[in-house]
C-alpha cells in the first residue's frame, strides 16, 4: 500500500475548549471550539458556565470537510 498523504500538525491547548491546529506549510492556524447547542449541552452537563469566545467545533470541520 502506497502513503498517499500524511498530516503533520501540531495541536495547542488554550482556556476552556478553544485549541488551534497548526499545520505543516500554512501560516495560519485553524481554531475549534465549542458554541450554540454544544456550548449550551456542556454547560449543562458540568454545570458551569464556560467562558470565552466561540469557535467552529470539531464536528463542523469534520462536516464541512466530506460535505465539499
Amino acid at each position: 500500500m502506497t502513503v498517499a498523504y500524511t498530516s503533520y500538525l501540531t495541536i495547542k491547548k488554550h482556556a476552556g475548549a478553544h485549541r488551534t491546529a497548526h499545520l505543516k506549510n500554512f501560516d495560519e492556524p485553524i481554531n475549534f471550539g465549542i458554541h450554540g447547542g454544544i456550548k449550551d449541552f456542556y454547560q449543562e452537563k458540568y454545570g458551569r458556565k464556560l467562558e470565552g469566545p466561540e469557535y467552529p467545533a470539531t464536528l463542523d470541520h469534520v462536516v464541512a470537510g466530506v460535505a465539499g
